[in-house]
C-alpha cells in the first residue's frame, strides 16, 4: 500500500501516521485507497446517514489486501477480522438483506438484521461487524456492532461511532496487539485490550434478542 493521502479527519490522519511509525509492514495488509468516483457511486447506492469519517478511512484504505484474486479472501486485520473493501461491501448487504426478507421470521423486525446496517468488517462465514445507520436496540445512529451468526442470537454494541473505533484501533497499534489473533495473545495482555475497549467505549453491551411472540 502506497500513502499518497491527505485526510479529511484528524483521527484518520492520526490511524495512517501511526500505523507507517508503529508497523510500516502492516500496510501490505490493506488495498490502496479507494478513489473519489468509487466512494460517489457508493454514496449514491446507499442513500444512508453513513459518518463521512467512514469515507475518509476509506479514501486512506479500501479495505483489507486480497491475499487471493480467486477466492476473494482478503488478509485479517484487527484480530482475525478483514477490513471489507468497498466493492465487497453491497455483495454482503445484498445478502444479508435479501436473507431478511425470507428468513429470521422467528425475531422482533430489525433485529437479527436491518437494511440500514452496512457491513464494513468479517470473518468469513460467521462474524460481521457494522455500522448502525439507524441507532438500534435504543443505540444512537452511527453506532457500530457485531454478531456471529453462527452462534447465539446476540448483538453487540461495541462502539459508540466509528470515530471511537478508529480511536481504539490506534491504541491498539501503540500497544503492539492490534494483528495478534485472539487465541495467540496472554491472558493478562486480553486484559489490557478489554480496559482499552472499554475505556473508550464504556456503553459497550450485549442484547440478546428476543423472539417474536405470536
Amino acid at each position: 500500500m502506497e500513502i499518497e493521502f491527505k485526510p479529511q479527519t484528524i483521527l484518520v490522519g492520526t490511524l495512517a501516521e501511526t500505523l507507517n511509525r508503529c508497523c510500516p509492514d502492516a500496510l501490505n495488509l490493506l488495498n490502496p485507497g479507494a478513489s473519489e468516483p468509487e466512494i460517489d457511486l457508493f454514496k449514491t447506492r446507499y442513500q444512508l446517514e453513513i459518518p463521512e469519517i467512514f469515507y475518509d478511512f476509506y479514501r486512506w484504505c479500501n479495505g483489507s489486501s486480497y491475499e487471493s484474486l480467486d477466492d476473494d479472501w482478503v488478509f485479517p486485520f484487527e484480530h482475525g477480522r478483514s477490513i471489507l473493501p468497498l466493492e465487497f461491501i453491497p455483495k454482503v448487504k445484498e445478502f444479508w438483506d435479501e436473507e431478511s426478507k425470507v428468513n429470521f421470521q422467528a425475531w422482533q423486525p430489525g433485529e437479527y438484521w436491518n437494511e440500514a446496517w452496512i457491513p464494513f468488517m468479517a470473518i468469513d462465514d460467521w462474524w460481521l461487524r457494522v455500522v448502525d445507520t439507524q441507532g438500534c436496540f435504543g443505540g444512537i445512529p452511527g453506532q457500530v456492532i457485531s454478531f456471529d451468526y453462527k452462534n447465539y442470537p446476540f448483538r453487540s454494541i461495541e462502539y459508540d461511532s466509528f470515530d471511537k473505533w478508529l480511536e481504539t484501533v490506534i491504541l491498539k497499534i501503540e500497544s503492539d496487539c492490534l494483528f495478534k489473533e485472539f487465541h495467540e495473545i496472554p491472558f493478562e495482555e486480553e486484559k489490557d485490550i478489554f480496559a482499552i475497549e472499554k475505556r473508550i467505549n464504556p456503553n459497550r453491551r450485549s442484547i440478546e434478542l428476543q423472539p417474536r411472540t405470536a
